[in-house]
């Protein structure tokens, strides 16, 4: 039984080919963007995880807090924690070492060559916080930031701009007129995650930058400053410590709020997969509207059919053809052209997003979602926009439809 209506059914929709491609086509550009959209979403998800993990997920960062005026809540104010205060969250319990950054952005001149540069003063253990590798050279040391010595480790970008082929290492360059010498390069780490180029930076002993290029305005305070627990699942702990401390520090009394902030890595993360989540599944509801449009076509089709065929449900029902019979023969023709055009929009939709993944040089996943996205929607649009027609097929008189003209 089920064998014979499909093969009636393919028959039936193989007549009027060009009505049938023309009908499916509505449904084949709507799971094609939806399978886009949902690949496009997974890539940013994927990009997102990349970028955090190359940071380092087990992170807590501490930064000003926010400034408050006439009552009302503003952004994050001036720098208040110290050098000092940094070094001494190092001898808390479960945290595996410490960094901190006083950052400035200034012009890298070598030769003819000069570009625009992120400068960053920290210390030694900037590397491990960050999760960077030293490809060539050496990072300064602990002495070398005692001393304020003019050495710098460059990323690879700044390696390009200025050096093209050459060997950078043991080469000086000036930066706000000073010189400083190139002792280290930093293993290239690509884009971060709002698109910013990672590797255009410098790193500098603390003390250097605050004696040669930013020598102002609170000198012993950190822009931002890094601690790195042992393990994730002793983030809230140290977090909580590190609170404490500060607040002893800075003699904030019971009910003042804090003069300092303390964020989690994994908080912020979160925060950025759940907007990363909502926008792909809002991008995927709009695509989907033409899934709605192309579900009317077939059910548009599907009833000109039906009255099309008046004569031949009337003779099929003349000869003892059930009624249910008539349901899922027009049934299964809605289903069937649901299922090709829902199977090549999940094809071209693949096809389209990994030449796009290309173009743009990211990696975009094949997902099991759009496999998933393409039966359902096949099984529900072929349902949904067939059932109204083949319920009038079923219902139609046979002696009325024997005598439509």
């Amino acid at each position: 039984m089920i064998y014979q209506i499909l093969k009636e059914a393919w028959i039936s929709i193989g007549a009027y080919k060009l009505r049938t491609f023309l009908t499916m086509l509505g449904i084949l550009i709507g799971v094609a963007a939806v399978v886009m959209m949902v690949s496009a979403g997974q890539a940013v998800q994927n990009e997102i995880t990349r970028t955090f993990d190359s940071m380092g997920t087990n992170l807590i960062l501490i930064g000003p807090g926010q400034t408050v005026k006439g009552g009302v809540r503003g952004g994050r104010g001036k720098p208040t924690v110290t050098f000092d205060d940094m070094d001494s969250l190092a001898s808390l319990k479960d945290v595996e070492t410490i960094s901190y950054v006083v950052n400035a952005a200034v012009q890298a001149v070598y030769g003819s060559n000069n570009y625009g540069v992120s400068v960053y003063g920290t210390t030694p253990d900037y590397l491990n916080v960050g999760n960077w590798e030293i490809e060539q050279g050496s990072m300064f040391t602990e002495r070398d930031m005692k001393s304020g010595k003019a050495y710098i480790v460059i990323g690879q970008t700044l390696v390009n701009e200025l050096f093209g082929l050459q060997n950078p290492i043991g080469k000086v360059i000036r930066l706000k007129g000073q010189p400083f010498t190139v002792i280290g390069v930093l293993k290239e780490k690509g884009d971060g995650m709002m698109g910013d180029d990672q590797d255009n930076i410098v790193l500098m002993p603390v003390t250097t930058l605050r004696q040669r290029i930013h020598s102002g305005f609170r000198p012993e305070y950190a822009n931002i400053g890094f601690v790195k627990a042992v393990s994730e699942d002793k983030m809230e702990a140290v977090a909580n410590r590190i609170e404490y401390q500060l607040r002893a520090r800075h003699r904030l009394k019971d009910g003042v709020e804090n003069d300092f902030s303390v964020r989690l890595m994994t908080e912020m993360v979160e925060k950025v997969r759940n907007v990363g989540f909502i926008l792909s599944l809002l991008l995927a509801a709009i695509a989907s509207i033409s899934l709605v449009v192309g579900s009317i076509g077939i059910m548009n089709m599907m009833l000109v059919s039906v009255t099309e065929r008046t004569r031949e449900i009337g003779t099929r029902k003349a000869l003892g053809a059930p009624n249910r019979w008539i349901m899922f023969q027009f049934l299964t023709e809605s289903i069937l052209i649901s299922f090709m055009g829902s199977f090549i929009g999940m094809i071209l939709g693949i096809v389209l997003s990994q030449v796009g993944g290309v173009i743009l040089g990211k990696e975009v996943p094949i997902s099991l979602w759009s496999v998933i996205i393409s039966v359902v929607v096949a099984i529900v649009v072929g349902i949904v926009s067939g059932l109204m027609p083949a319920l009038k097929a079923m219902k139609l008189d046979p002696i009325e439809a024997l005598r439509y003209q």
